[in-house]
């Protein structure tokens, strides 16, 4: 009688196949996401915000003179209230001046935003877009 007692209890502590499965993959996905924790803290690099700025032209039907502005943060820290200066240049001379600011541009990512001037900035020389100031948060 003690040992059908005890051969009942076995069998049901015993795991069925399903439950080793949501147990292997659960153990799987930890260790997936411990192993990706400790990769990034090793290999990732703490270099100071490296901004990048371009300028294309996107003209729409309402604004015929307006401007794509692209930032890039090629750094491995985020830079926060960056401030850009759009100048239109004919010879050394600014003719026309627009500011952009993004709140935010985290390490290793891109900005847009869209910039608009009054004049046709192909009558000019050359656009020019500087990045003139940011945080490190």
């Amino acid at each position: 009688m003690e040992q059908n007692e005890e051969y009942s209890d076995d069998i049901k502590d015993r795991k069925n196949w399903f439950e080793w499965v949501v147990f292997s993959l659960g153990l799987l996905l930890m260790l997936s996401i411990i192993g990706y924790l400790v990769y990034q803290t090793y290999h990732q690099k703490y270099n100071s915000p490296d901004l990048v700025a371009e300028s294309f032209a996107d003209p729409s039907e309402h604004a015929p003179y307006r401007y794509r502005i692209v930032l890039h943060n090629k750094g491995g820290e985020t830079a926060e209230e960056v401030k850009l200066e759009v100048e239109v240049l004919t010879g050394a001379k600014a003719v026309e001046t627009a500011d952009l600011d993004f709140p935010y541009a985290p390490r290793e990512s891109m900005r847009e935003g869209w910039v608009i001037f009054e004049e046709d900035p192909t009558a000019a020389d050359t656009v020019v877009v500087k990045v003139v100031s940011y945080k490190k948060p």
